[in-house]
């Protein structure tokens, strides 16, 4: 399962992810994980994972998807995943990430993800996750 909370640049989508991870792991029996692309944890909870896809040279869409598919399958106890900035990650507008996105959707296990995408229009394969 996946939402997309999405925006212009500056709207607050970074403010609402966290938000969301913050509440999620008050809830959550398992762990949370919040990926991003900097180092400025900007009020996220201790208890949530936070990873710096950075600190782990992931540059490129396939290095994130072994890196989520790899986190995933040594941590059965992920329950939900917050990825923020992952277009600025690549540099790609949310046109040019769908099979990272397929890859979100596609996944076997019974994980949340819920990303933030910068744009006002999403394209159409990502409307039925918005969230905005």
């Amino acid at each position: 399962m996946i939402t997309v909370i999405y925006g212009a640049k500056g709207s607050g989508k970074t403010k609402r992810i966290i938000d969301a991870a913050n509440q999620a792991v008050e809830a959550a029996s398992g762990h949370v994980v919040f990926l991003t692309d900097n180092n400025e944890s900007l009020g996220i909870n201790p208890s949530v994972r936070f990873v710096n896809l950075h600190e782990y040279k992931v540059e490129s869409e396939e290095q994130f998807i072994g890196f989520v598919k790899g986190m995933i399958a040594t941590n059965f106890d992920i329950q939900q995943v917050f990825i923020d900035g992952l277009g600025r990650l690549f540099d790609k507008s949310p046109a040019e990430l769908e099979d990272v996105y397929k890859m979100l959707t596609d996944s076997d296990s019974d994980i949340m993800f819920t990303v933030t995408v910068s744009s006002d229009k999403l394209p159409e394969y990502l409307k039925e996750y918005a969230n905005g």
